[in-house]
């Protein structure tokens, strides 16, 4: 069989279609008005955005007339069909309208959904006699890999993705070439989607499939010398993935890291802000990383960027005395738990390390905030410096409640009992104590916002902490309560499913904003962002403080998810993160794709990876430093 294809040469898609046994030949468009067109059997045209020569046109209408098979790519105008303007497909879901019976894609059933990244698609103004949709898009799907709807609901307010138009002729409204490079998701519902496509244009099956850009962890872990090599291994991949958003070595900090949006080619955004809880959190990961293997290059960037955030992000003197500046934009706003994020490592520096020389800037920040809690021990949300008069503050502090919420106050809660522990200061262990007491007493029905998940996992570090410090065993109850309440949602993978009973959390399903990663309780998905990034480090204090080992095989299973998890790849850019959403059941990264800043495929810097290296280190800190902190 002999195949025209026309504009992209090397793609993931020709490859699929070159292993059918195909004699593929190659060509522009302007190239193509100079072909003699009745050579070939099959024509692929992946030319997204661009019309047809009418010249070119008339001569390939006349072969396709005679029974000719043709696949278009993104192409404006065919037949009687033209389009818009190229439009950008992110937070949009692909939806199987046709049963594999009814002439549908074999392997997909009507309501099953596919990702395709941050893509551009061409819709079709309008439709001709034959048509038949195979794929459409529909906006703010909840579901995670099927929808449970009926094709007739599920074309209601669709634009067309995929369709037949009669026997011979296949045309996709979306850029796919790139399938493989550009991470379209879930991949056996892509791969059946893409064979499907190949056979149909060339009448025989693939021998061969793109192999994909991303992988993961394969080993055994359960013996111990295989499980601290591979644990070695993620760890030298991490933190060469977090060096590269290092600015000048850390002294202007670190960038945020990569967005979730990846292109139809498979180019990743990257997340340049500089963030104050991502360099904190990140010279956290490089003091570990310094600490436990005896170099001094990443010792030297934890200083830097211990320097930058006490130096440049903190505000001296005036009524904001103290306040940690969020961003390098949002240069009056606070977030009290991401200071305390961004402070934890300095702290542990002092704890187990004893280098309390950023203490003075410590409290400082801790004074700041404590000044502005209300008087159950949490504070508001957040606080932005113009609005912050003395007044206001005045007034914070008098209110009977803040927010009860793990996600908001728990972190700051556990940063006041380690500052508390290193200087003595009463006031700081009395807020941390009557903020996470305040939050149990209403648990599980604190202020989330993710999901219930958050809260549990957010909840573990701190109540780690307030036992460490209190040795009260009510304390120890709570920290127990928690961890069995969350051991209900370990998927056999290893990590833990997103939940929300009620779905009450505030970005929780319907959310048109920022957006839970949930879409049904007992989807088996794991959020790296704002959930299981937070128990390596949590597990491990747990264990250090109670000294009980439920905790200690709690921190192994969970680096071993670490492990299995992380992103290993030829592409630097990529090679040693972790993205925020896996899905345990096929093993790869995949989830809601709706939030508007921070979806499945972002990395994070702070937040995910330099708190999950902590927490894989910490055990190491602890045994490194030759003290047990108290």
């Amino acid at each position: 069989m002999n195949c025209l294809i026309l504009e992209n040469k090397q793609s993931d898609l020709c490859s699929v279609i070159e292993s059918c046994g195909v004699n593929a030949t190659y060509s522009t468009l302007d190239n193509a008005l100079h072909t003699d067109l009745t050579l070939f059997d099959a024509y692929i045209v992946l030319a997204c955005g661009k019309v047809l020569d009418p010249r070119f046109r008339i001569r390939l209408e006349n072969e396709v007339a005679k029974g000719k098979r043709l696949f278009t790519e993104g192409l404006n105008s065919w037949d009687g069909i033209y389009s818009g303007e190229p439009a950008d497909t992110t937070r949009m879901r692909l939806v199987a309208v046709a049963q594999p019976d009814e002439g549908g894609i074999p392997g997909l059933t009507v309501g099953d959904l596919l990702d395709d990244g941050s893509n551009t698609e061409m819709c079709p103004w309008c439709t001709v006699p034959g048509f038949k949709p195979l794929l459409v898009y529909r906006d703010h799907i909840i579901a995670h890999k099927h929808w449970n709807a009926d094709a007739e609901e599920i074309m209601k307010d669709s634009l067309p993705a995929l369709w037949k138009i009669g026997e011979n002729v296949m045309m996709c409204s979306f850029v796919l070439h790139n399938f493989v490079r550009a991470r379209f998701a879930p991949q056996q519902s892509w791969r059946c989607l893409i064979e499907y496509i190949a056979e149909w244009i060339t009448g025989s099956k693939p021998s061969a499939y793109p192999e994909p850009p991303v992988r993961f962890c394969s080993e055994d872990l359960s013996d111990e010398d295989t499980f601290e090599k591979c644990r070695k291994e993620a760890l030298d991949r991490g933190i060469e993935w977090l060096r590269a958003f290092l600015t000048d070595d850390g002294e202007g900090g670190i960038k945020e890291g990569l967005r979730h949006e990846i292109d139809c080619n498979g180019l990743q955004k990257t997340a340049d802000a500089v963030r104050n809880d991502c360099s904190g959190e990140s010279a956290g990961a490089f003091l570990f990383y310094g600490t436990v293997f005896g170099d001094s290059e990443y010792l030297d960037y934890s200083k830097n960027l211990f320097d930058f955030i006490f130096d440049c992000m903190q505000i001296r003197g005036g009524r904001l005395d103290g306040m940690m500046r969020w961003t390098h934009t949002a240069w009056q706003v606070c977030y009290q738990d991401d200071v305390a994020r961004a402070i934890l490592p300095a702290l542990f520096n002092c704890l187990f390390l004893k280098n309390d020389e950023k203490m003075p800037n410590i409290r400082k920040a801790l004074d700041f905030l404590v000044k502005t809690t209300a008087r159950d021990g949490c504070r508001v949300a957040r606080t932005d410096g113009p609005q912050l008069t003395e007044e206001k503050m005045s007034e914070l502090a008098r209110e009977e409640h803040g927010r009860p919420s793990a996600h908001y106050n728990a972190y700051y809660h556990a940063a006041l009992l380690l500052a508390y522990k290193c200087c003595g200061d009463q006031t700081y262990y009395d807020v941390a104590c009557r903020g996470l007491e305040y939050m149990m007493s209403l648990y599980p029905e604190t202020g989330r916002e993710q999901s219930e998940t958050e809260e549990m996992c957010r909840l573990v570090f701190p109540l780690a902490v307030l036992y460490y410090v209190s040795k009260d065993k009510k304390h120890l109850d709570m920290l127990h309560r928690v961890t069995d309440d969350l051991i209900k949602l370990k998927h056999p993978f290893g990590g833990f499913c997103e939940w929300d009973t009620g779905y009450k959390a505030h970005y929780s399903r319907e959310s048109r904003g920022e957006c839970s990663l949930l879409a049904e309780n007992g989807d088996p998905v794991a959020d790296l962002l704002y959930s299981n990034n937070w128990l390596p480090l949590g597990f491990a204090f747990a264990y250090h403080a109670t000294g009980d080992e439920k905790f200690g095989a709690l921190w192994r299973d969970t680096v071993k998810f670490f492990i299995n998890c992380q992103i290993i790849s030829d592409d630097p850019k990529i090679n040693g993160s972790w993205c925020r959403a896996f899905d345990m059941d096929s093993a790869e990264v995949y989830g809601c794709p709706h939030d508007i800043g921070w979806a499945a495929k972002c990395s994070e810097t702070g937040w995910t990876d330099a708190e999950i290296m902590m927490g894989m280190m910490l055990p190491d800190i602890i045994k490194k430093s030759g003290s047990d902190g108290k």
